[in-house]
């Protein structure tokens, strides 16, 4: 392995670029669809349709990151980024916004394998620590991306807004040529038999177990990327104060990485998951009756906290599977979950919302994860 302070430095500098141009594409699409007058349903498909095609790439990226490398997955994440907000540089109506948000997805389905992978492994005695401080760099990016997106576009207007993120992609790209790689020795099992044996994790049940916890990890994204800045936009929140609430969602989650990176243990994960549920749960509920900035502004920031307290279990957990040299597999097959929430959720709570109105939506979704929560020791007696 090279010197890990290069490669760390290196990898957590693309991470926070690359998340804080993703977050950009991502704020901006939704903000963008309401001002072309799309519907609730129309923009939750926009989030929640690309992630079919994040599904098959997320597995085609774990047998590529095992197969050639992390540094190679990534360098392919962050080009497709250069692409994405191209796209959305020419966006003009429904299809051409689905186009910049299948790109933005597909670089963000193989962003996370190859770059949880490459960080667990610059720390062998706690790879807590270095997937903490990854978390943290992620967010970090994502609080900045997702507070400059609404902004810029209300003060430069969105045309050049779109510029300035392809702009900013392209150095994330260059960066991202810049990584070394994380291990000297690669190759040895063939791409279909990589394959094989991520498909086959997938009737485990402590594989399924793991799929819970990444689901909850991505449901604060599914939901504030879709439904929130449509709620918020019906409170009469300008798009400057939808960006920067939107953002303080990754507030949580960069604490969590820093003071709980090396606490979220496997001999604690029953009791780190039942928090992440029930604090889903929780702040979903309190969003039903939040119609000013400062309560709904807590909602979100424990929706981020909660989040990231699932997200580093499930990276933990998949750690403990695997070993070095199939770990961008096993993370891939175990973190499924991040493909198929963001997916699922926009789709069903933009209908339910439609249907029914926000309140009515918020509170079914709360008591969903607060019943999981509760349910703990079922949930891992059924799949541990």
């Amino acid at each position: 392995m090279n010197d890990g302070r290069p490669v760390r430095g290196t990898l957590f500098l693309g991470a926070l670029l690359w998340n804080m141009c993703n977050g950009m594409l991502f704020v901006l699409t939704p903000l963008f669809g309401v001002s072309l007058g799309l519907s609730v349903l129309d923009i939750g498909s926009l989030v929640g349709l690309p992630y079919l095609l994040t599904i098959v790439m997320r597995f085609v990226g774990g047998a590529f990151a095992d197969r050639y490398g992390e540094h190679r997955m990534l360098q392919a994440c962050y080009s497709l980024n250069v692409l994405a907000a191209a796209a959305l540089c020419m966006a003009g109506g429904f299809f051409s916004l689905m186009l910049s948000s299948a790109l933005a997805n597909l670089s963000r389905s193989m962003f996370w394998v190859p770059a949880q992978s490459m960080a667990s492994q610059l720390s062998s005695s706690d790879p807590g620590r270095m997937l903490g401080q990854l978390s943290a760099a992620n967010y970090t990016g994502q609080l900045l991306g997702l507070s400059l997106g609404g902004i810029l576009a209300g003060w430069l207007g969105y045309e050049t807004t779109f510029v300035l993120v392809a702009l900013a992609s392209v150095l994330g790209m260059l960066l991202g040529f810049a990584l070394p790689p994380i291990r000297l020795s690669l190759g040895g099992r063939t791409l279909w038999q990589i394959t094989v044996g991520m498909s086959r994790r997938l009737v485990e049940r402590r594989t399924w177990l793991l799929l819970t916890s990444s689901c909850a990890a991505a449901v604060p994204f599914g939901i504030t990327q879709s439904i929130y800045p449509v709620y918020m936009s019906g409170l009469g929140f300008p798009e400057g104060w939808i960006s920067v609430m939107i953002a303080v969602r990754s507030i949580g989650p960069v604490v969590i990485g820093l003071a709980l990176g090396s606490e979220i243990t496997i001999r604690r994960e029953k009791l780190f998951y039942a928090v992440g549920m029930g604090g889903l749960g929780l702040c979903i509920l309190g969003s039903a009756w939040s119609g000013g900035w400062l309560l709904l502004g807590l909602c979100i920031a424990g929706l981020g906290m909660a989040g990231g307290v699932a997200d580093l279990l499930n990276q933990v957990q998949a750690v403990d599977l695997s070993r070095a040299s199939d770990r961008s597999a096993v993370m891939a097959a175990t973190g499924l979950g991040w493909n198929m929430a963001p997916m699922a959720l926009p789709l069903l709570l933009g209908w339910a919302a439609d249907a029914w109105g926000f309140g009515a939506m918020f509170l079914a979704a709360g008591c969903f994860f607060l019943l999981i929560a509760m349910g703990t020791p079922l949930v891992y007696r059924v799949l541990r």
